[in-house]
């Protein structure tokens, strides 16, 4: 049975109207970003007037949702992906830094500069924290031999910011104790703080040449932090690297 076999003319109407604005609403962000977002010009790209759009979205900021909400789950979605190919912190990284590559003002939205006077709803939560729990989950797996009795599983245990994050991550799904749980936002932190100053710039117009190579470095002096032995190589798993040039 397909998922609208049960539902009326008019329900399945009202789908595909919704279904047609994300899809302009997104055509829109890729070209000009979030904040030229118009429903007017969602609508006249429509073909409708402009107050019929809001039958389908309430307002800006709703829309700014679906598309937050859309962006979330189709990063989640290719990284999910990769992991099924090569279940690896690298694979993570390099499916963050192709999408990113591909959709680049969809990752701003979700991981630049806040929209001006937007603030996101409660229900953008998980989607928000998918691939997070899979660089989590990743990072646990891995050894930690730390002499440092600082970064202990010990001193995590008394550390109520890591039994906060061990809390939130087991409402998320993911149970793993609090010194993994420290070190899995480090992490993530890093990942994304990578990914965006490659995105964004941060290093130079050249480093665009060198995107591949800088993310393959970086995720290998993160596994070595851990304590776990690198890979003898460690290559994008499915991003051809980037031809060099002088």
């Amino acid at each position: 049975m397909t998922p609208d076999a049960g539902m009326t003319p008019r329900q399945k109407n009202r789908q595909a109207t919704e279904a047609a604005v994300l899809e302009i609403a997104t055509r829109h962000l890729d070209a000009d970003g979030a904040q030229s977002l118009s429903l007017r010009a969602v609508a006249r790209d429509l073909g409708v007037v402009s107050s019929a759009v809001y039958r389908y979205v309430r307002s800006r900021d709703e829309l700014l949702t679906l598309l937050i909400t859309d962006a979330y789950d189709r990063l989640a979605d290719t990284v999910d992906a990769a992991v099924a190919r090569d279940d690896s912190l690298e694979s993570v990284a390099f499916a963050m830094l192709d999408w990113s590559r591909r959709h680049p003002r969809r990752w701003e939205l979700i991981h630049g500069s806040p929209v001006a006077d937007y603030r996101a709803p409660r229900h953008t939560v998980l989607p928000g924290t998918r691939v997070a729990i899979q660089v989590a989950r990743l990072v646990a797996a891995l050894d930690d031999d730390t002499d440092d009795p600082r970064l202990s599983s010990e001193s995590a245990a008394r550390d109520p910011a890591a039994l906060w994050l061990a809390r939130d991550l087991d409402e998320l799904g993911l149970a793993i104790p609090p010194h993994s749980a420290l070190r899995a936002v480090s992490v993530w932190a890093s990942l994304l703080g990578m990914v965006n100053m490659l995105r964004f710039g941060q290093l130079g117009p050249e480093s665009a040449t060198w995107e591949d190579h800088l993310m393959r470095t970086h995720v290998l002096r993160l596994i070595c932090g851990t304590g776990t032995p690198a890979p003898e190589t460690l290559e994008s798993p499915h991003v051809p690297p980037r031809q060099e040039t002088r």
